[in-house]
């Protein structure tokens, strides 16, 4: 853990503080003059007992703006900083130094008790910090388990052999009007009895897609065989019913349809 000091910087007097160990209890340390020496002594200071970090009360009204001595204080805090390589952190205080005074009364010490209750109040906001960082990184992590593990993520052998697919045959292709995405395709499917190859009995659907950027030449598209989900519930695109669903694989701007071989007939389903 770090071990940290607590600075009630004032013109005349600069009240130190320091932390335990564990950085969960402020203590009142010692009082220095505000003089030529300052730095140095807090720096000697900090190396004798081993800190590892610096919190300086930002001296703030009633309003939560600067009072005049603050300037002061942003001077101090850059010229410790040259001077020691630690992190120095700014804690905004109103009137410490009156609270002290007025619970214990005026004592030597009360500039250090001012400090102590600078850096008191900034270790319990970074500890609460901490504490919601990390209570927040469980619920993350616990949130990723719970969606890798859920059953939600995952399907029987029996939900995917409700998923229909099949071979199909283009058979025409027409971009939609007042769409510059969509394609209208006429798919085959085969014949509807495997007995019968005249055109009347043929399963033909219309088939609308959202590929025409793909295929600025959209008849290309027109005699290949594709993989077709045919199960879905038709839906309406742009006034026109859709009665299923082309199989294809994106990759940034790229599209690929998922072909078969030629040999492959129309309705043959896959599995």
């Amino acid at each position: 853990m770090t071990k940290y000091l607590g600075i009630d910087y004032g013109e005349k007097r600069v009240g130190v503080a320091v932390s335990d160990n564990e950085a969960t209890v402020a203590f009142p340390k010692v009082v220095f003059e505000n003089d030529q020496d300052l730095i140095k002594k807090i720096v000697e200071f900090c190396i004798e007992n081993e800190v590892g970090a610096i919190v300086i009360g930002e001296s703030k009204n009633n309003k939560g703006e600067d009072n005049k001595i603050n300037p002061k204080i942003i001077v101090f805090k850059r010229e410790l900083g040259n001077a020691i390589k630690v992190p120095i952190f700014l804690e905004p205080e109103f009137m410490t130094s009156l609270q002290v005074e007025n619970t214990f009364g005026k004592t030597d010490m009360l500039d250090a008790s001012a400090a102590s209750i600078i850096l008191q109040t900034y270790m319990d906001k970074e500890r609460n910090r901490q504490e919601i960082k990390k209570k927040s990184e469980e619920e993350k992590k616990n949130m990723k388990k719970d969606l890798e593990t859920s059953p939600a993520s995952m399907i029987t052998y029996a939900d995917f052999k409700k998923v229909q697919m099949k071979v199909g045959k283009i058979l025409t292709v027409e971009q939609v009007p007042g769409s510059e995405k969509l394609l209208k395709l006429s798919v085959s499917f085969g014949p509807k009895n495997p007995t019968d190859g005249a055109l009347e009995s043929q399963d033909i659907r219309q088939i609308v897609s959202g590929i025409a950027f793909y295929f600025p030449n959209n008849q290309v598209l027109v005699g290949k065989k594709v993989a077709f989900v045919t199960n879905l519930e038709p839906r309406p695109l742009m006034g026109l019913m859709s009665n299923g669903m082309i199989l294809a694989v994106k990759n940034d701007d790229n599209l690929a349809i998922m072909e078969v071989p030629d040999f492959i007939k129309e309705g043959t389903e896959l599995s």
